[in-house]
């Protein structure tokens, strides 16, 4: 639902597909605010007592950890903000005393257990060797096991969907780790000789905040490690086949819910981007139960698209997957493209997307979204899909690890999809289900960024909040449906590497703005060496290898001037994290624990 000026978006954008009923429920808008308030008076009491208070006596470090001889101090109370953390969150997710109650006692002993073996272990190592071990490197570990934990305990007790049977021919998982472990050995080799050779630049770069008390290592290995993966996927691209000869009949699918007002201006694009193109177009307007004129709309605007042949289909069952199965039984192409009614695809988008598909190991292509630039959030949203659609997505093709390309434009083998049995309903991330399904048969997933495609914004916080909500909790959904990608026997570096760190990011991100808050009350409450954190590793958090990431993205996309969008985009970063705790907050609780295991038979 692209926006211009003198436009607006329909009042009504949620549908049958914002909150899937089986796996989550409507919060208040308080739920979050309400649980944040909680967080910072645990919080308070904690940092307060651990540097005045009681607590202080048996816990010098300011934070819950042995006094074994760690050196040095710590920047920020990992295991305090991880208490903190975990019990508010339980409060507000549980929803009554009795859930609640189950949830604290599962999330509680087992992290402390953690941190107390670790620290009698590390203890007993620098008792017996002599070796050291640094009291902020600890708190870091700390942090990071927090998340992970988070993440572990999210799949244990959230309603998800179930495991199914996955079809895997994918391969080459030792040769793409290979090169991602020798990848990641050169970023760090780098980010120490940037070190030991830029010290000005540094020093100057931690005064400023960008990069906080923090080493290169930390805010520099991962943007070369994915900078050089990029490149290996650049290569790879020009390696590839591909031939602007190869212009197959293609089917357009567009499910649409209430798109009067946008749905013109959608079909004048697929005409345009058609113009030119040797194949016939088909375009099937799936209407999805619109209470508008999209219907009428849409049938007039076909009648003068000299380039497409339009249909307008009705889809009596709502939700997306249902029109998009709609189309997929009714098409008579080999290639199909899925488009939402809010994208307009640029010219020459189609041509470029199937000539893709010449190589015969392709099986779905995405391109580079662009925004209207007319909204409040379009320069933030932008940076956002040149980082994410434009450098990491392209970057992953280096070691054939691509997890989704997403539904607002992606084109696909119509008889790989039906072999697959189509799109699933009833769960969010069905874009992404079935791209990384397809790339686990063995096939190729590109995202070109020369295929580009303007996408809707949202105009309002209440949409952007419905829209975040919605994509927040596939990374739980897509991970839970094919868990056979992380614990089958089949090894590929989408199933054992990159979904798990994205259901650790997830965790990180959901825990983004309590950390934030409970960095502001270490500076405030906390005492000397012990508590008073300088103000630069917490700007660090929101700015180092993030900025540096998008400055990047922005350059490689030949789009220069959409640096000027950064503090915006430092400010959505926050948004963002917010809205991925509110989703995390809306996933229904499981009655009874259950174990992310493998219960079907192994993959194929």
């Amino acid at each position: 639902m692209a926006v211009t000026i003198g436009q607006s978006a329909p009042a009504v954008f949620a549908s049958v597909d914002s909150a899937p009923g089986s796996f989550a429920a409507p919060v208040s808008v308080w739920q979050a605010p309400k649980m944040l308030a909680v967080f910072t008076l645990l919080a308070a009491v904690q940092v307060y007592s651990l540097n005045h208070g009681g607590l202080h006596a048996y816990f010098p470090t300011g934070d819950y950890v042995l006094d074994v001889g760690y050196t040095g101090t710590q920047a920020i109370g990992f295991r305090a903000y991880a208490l903190s953390f975990l019990i508010s969150f339980a409060m507000f997710w549980g929803r009554d005393v009795q859930t609640s109650t189950r949830l604290l006692v599962d999330f509680l002993p087992g992290l402390i257990l953690i941190y107390l073996c670790g620290d009698l272990v590390l203890g007993g190592i620098m008792l017996l060797t002599g070796l050291q071990f640094s009291l902020h490197v600890i708190e870091v570990i700390s942090g990071l096991i927090a998340w992970g934990w988070f993440a572990r305990k999210m799949l244990l007790h959230a309603t998800l969907p179930r495991e199914i049977t996955l079809r895997r021919r994918a391969t080459g998982f030792a040769r793409d780790l290979g090169l991602g472990v020798a990848l990641l050995l050169i970023a760090i080799l780098l980010a120490h000789w940037v070190e030991q050779h830029a010290h000005t630049l540094l020093a100057a770069l931690r005064q400023s905040g960008l990069i906080g008390g923090l080493g290169p290592g930390v805010f520099l290995v991962l943007p070369l490690f994915f900078l050089m993966l990029y490149a290996v996927a650049r290569v790879r691209h020009a390696r590839m086949i591909r031939s602007d000869g190869f212009t197959p009949d293609v089917t357009i699918i567009v499910p649409a819910f209430n798109e009067e007002y946008i749905i013109a201006r959608t079909i004048r694009a697929l005409d345009s981007a058609a113009e030119g193109y040797a194949g016939n177009v088909t375009v099937l307007l799936i209407d999805n139960n619109s209470r508008d004129a999209t219907a009428a709309i849409a049938e007039a605007s076909f009648a003068t698209s000299p380039h497409i042949i339009g249909k307008v289909i009705r889809e009596g069952t709502p939700g997306k997957a249902h029109a998009l199965n709609t189309g997929l039984r009714l098409t008579e192409t080999d290639y199909l493209v899925r488009v939402d009614a809010d994208t307009q695809i640029l010219p020459g988008s189609i041509a470029r997307a199937l000539s893709w598909f010449a190589n015969p190991r392709m099986g779905v292509v995405g391109g580079l979204p662009l925004v209207p630039g007319t909204g409040p959030f379009d320069s933030a949203r932008q940076i956002e899909t040149l980082v994410k659609h434009g450098f990491y997505s392209i970057a992953l093709q280096g070691v054939h690890s691509v997890v989704g390309v997403p539904g607002m434009l992606a084109v696909y083998r119509t008889e790989v999809i039906r072999e697959l049995g189509g799109f699933v309903s009833g769960m969010n991330g069905e874009d992404t289900d079935i791209s990384m399904r397809i790339g686990e048969l063995g096939y190729d997933i590109m995202v070109d960024p020369r295929i580009r495609y303007i996408s809707e914004v949202p105009v309002s916080l209440e949409h952007l909040r419905e829209q975040r909500l919605r994509w927040f909790r596939s990374v739980l959904h897509i991970s839970s449906r094919g868990r056979q990608m992380i614990l089958g026997h089949r090894a590929t570096m989408r199933g054992r590497v990159i979904l798990p760190y994205m259901l650790f990011n997830s965790a990180r991100r959901t825990a983004m703005i309590p950390l934030i808050i409970y960095g502001i009350l270490e500076y405030f409450l906390g005492s000397g060496p012990l508590g008073l954190m300088m103000w630069q590793p917490l700007v660090a958090v929101m700015l180092s290898a993030s900025a540096l990431v998008a400055m990047l993205a922005c350059l490689l996309a030949g789009m220069p001037r959409a640096i000027l969008g950064l503090p915006s985009y430092i400010s959505f970063r926050l948004l963002r994290g917010y809205f991925t705790l509110e989703s995390m907050l809306t996933i229904r609780v499981n009655h009874d624990k259950t174990a992310f295991a493998l219960t079907l038979p192994r993959d194929e």
